[in-house]
């Protein structure tokens, strides 16, 4: 047994599924599958039952988790300690952060961080909420920024930001007069996003909206093809929402020919929030500084 079959069984057992947590630790399913019988037969015990939809941690391995959960926090606290024990090196942080979270969030908690903790050098790692959300439970990465709500086992997370929702769509395919838009109008144009395993959630109350508006073309990219998705929309060929603050959605449009519009009757959001493994932030005290700076944060309950 070695240090990565604890992380592959880790990964199981809160994913309560093979594929994801293969996904979580980009690998294989079937790999994955076979390390896991691997620790078992090294334990003479079935850690998992397995059911066609359903995977579910056997006596043995409900025993054995939260032991493997504190050895992997152990084993990744130990950089930190070492860089604790000599004073000129400074702490570092990966901090997470969703396209859509806005400039302002952004900056007021890398300038609260650096006004409470001058020691700790963040780096950020952009992604999407659903990929950021699995390198956090995964101890990848220390803190996320990311679009809510968040939800799980071992997960904290705090409200940030509520930003209104608007409409991108080609300047030629709505009136010039028009200062706001009625989703029944884009009922003729595809409705174009990255891939929905972003932000599952998200995509599926956007799905539900527009459907209900009698919109149901839709195209969807591969990946986080935010460069494509303005291409398509400032040719007229698909609408998106953005974010009505300043998030990196909004500013894929910046200099095209693309207007960006409120939508009439409906309030639309999204929600950042920052998100954190609640054992780490017990256990880690670099964690623990950072949950601390961005729960000290004053909430934009709409983008203020």
């Amino acid at each position: 047994m070695d240090v990565l079959h604890l992380r592959y069984f880790v990964a199981v057992a809160e994913e309560q599924s093979f594929s994801r947590a293969a996904k979580r630790l980009h690998m294989a399913a079937s790999p994955l599958s076979q390390r896991i019988k691997d620790l078992e037969r090294e334990f003479g015990a079935m850690l998992f039952v397995r059911a066609h939809h359903r995977i579910d941690l056997t006596d043995a391995g409900e025993a054995l988790l939260p032991r493997a959960i504190d050895i992997l926090d152990r084993i990744d606290a130990l950089p930190d300690i070492v860089r604790d024990a000599d004073d000129q090196t400074a702490r570092q942080a990966t901090v997470g952060i969703a396209p859509e979270v806005s400039a302002t969030v952004r900056d007021t908690f890398l300038a609260e961080l650096t006004d409470t903790h001058p020691d700790i050098r963040p780096r950020l790692v952009p992604a999407s909420s659903e990929p950021l959300l699995r390198d956090l439970r995964a101890g990848q990465i220390d803190i996320a920024l990311v679009h809510g709500p968040v939800t799980g086992a071992g997960l904290g997370s705090k409200f940030l930001e509520r930003q209104p929702v608007g409409v991108a769509v080609g300047a030629n395919a709505i009136p010039e007069d028009r200062s706001s838009v009625v989703l029944a109008d884009l009922a003729g144009i595809p409705f174009a996003s990255i891939t929905h395993d972003s932000a599952p959630e998200i995509y599926r109350n956007l799905d539900d909206l527009l459907t209900r508006h009698g919109i149901r073309k839709r195209i969807t990219l591969t990946g986080d093809n935010f460069v494509g998705l303005a291409q398509l929309v400032a040719t007229g060929q698909a609408f998106t929402f953005v974010g009505l603050g300043s998030g990196m959605a909004s500013r894929v449009f910046r200099d095209e020919p693309v207007r960006i519009l409120p939508i009439e009757g409906l309030r639309p959001h999204i929600t950042t929030v920052v998100a954190w493994r609640t054992n780490r932030a017990e256990s880690d005290p670099l964690v623990a500084d950072l949950v601390a700076t961005a729960s000290n944060m004053a909430p934009h309950p709409e983008g203020e």
